[in-house]
């Protein structure tokens, strides 16, 4: 099997894109059932998540297109697409 050409893996691949030191959205869905987000936590683990999810100490609070707010200790983030 062929690698990828140089001109796609740099399209594909941009460098320091996430924050690996704390949540990191990685995209948004609607679903039968509601709205669900892939959140990427700080310890490399990706987490499906819906309004009222815990991730740690932080609470999801909202998903829309490309992007989820999280409240953690009384403040609200929120969080967005790499790039976006």
């Amino acid at each position: 099997m062929a690698g990828t050409p140089e001109n796609v893996a740099k399209l594909a691949t941009r460098e320091n894109a996430l924050d690996l030191g704390s949540l990191a959205l990685l995209g948004t869905m609607v679903e039968p059932d509601g709205p669900k987000a892939l959140i990427r936590t700080s310890g490399g683990n990706i987490q499906k998540v819906r309004p009222g999810d815990r991730i740690g100490l932080s609470q999801v609070r909202a998903i829309g297109s490309g992007m989820v707010q999280v409240s953690s200790f009384g403040s609200v983030e929120t969080l967005t697409m790499p790039g976006g």
